[in-house]
């Protein structure tokens, strides 16, 4: 295989075009605009590869994971489900009308006890 077709340092091959647009992402991100990329496609095509790349250009990022699983379809949110209850912690720094609904939420379907304190925060 040529060397052309692998772009150098990454491991990735013949993947310009779609490297470039996640570098793009995290430049947007860094200067703080949201966005969002669907990467999709067949299963054996490099999915993985490309997420794998853009965990390692997101320097200074906190960077979640959750991977599907075929028992968990019929969950709803279970993909949500598993990206945010590692950072059940983190919620006191959102503020009130942001935290309220994924207090909720997630106090009801991680088991925590729906007892909410004075300050509003599940016990």
């Amino acid at each position: 295989m040529s060397m052309a077709n692998r772009d150098a340092g990454t491991g990735l091959l013949g993947r310009r075009h779609e490297r470039a647009a996640l570098v793009r992402l995290l430049a947007e991100a860094r200067g703080g605009h949201s966005a969002v990329l669907v990467v999709r496609g067949e299963p054996g095509i490099g999915k993985t590869a490309l997420l794998d790349y853009a965990v390692r250009q997101a320097a200074g990022f906190r960077t979640v994971r959750a991977a599907g699983a075929e028992a968990e379809m019929e969950l709803p949110f279970a993909g949500l489900h598993q990206l945010c209850v590692p950072m059940l912690h983190r919620l006191p720094q959102l503020p009130p009308h942001s935290a309220a609904p994924w207090k909720s939420h997630l106090a009801r379907t991680s088991g925590l006890s729906p007892i909410v304190s004075s300050s509003g925060w599940p016990r």
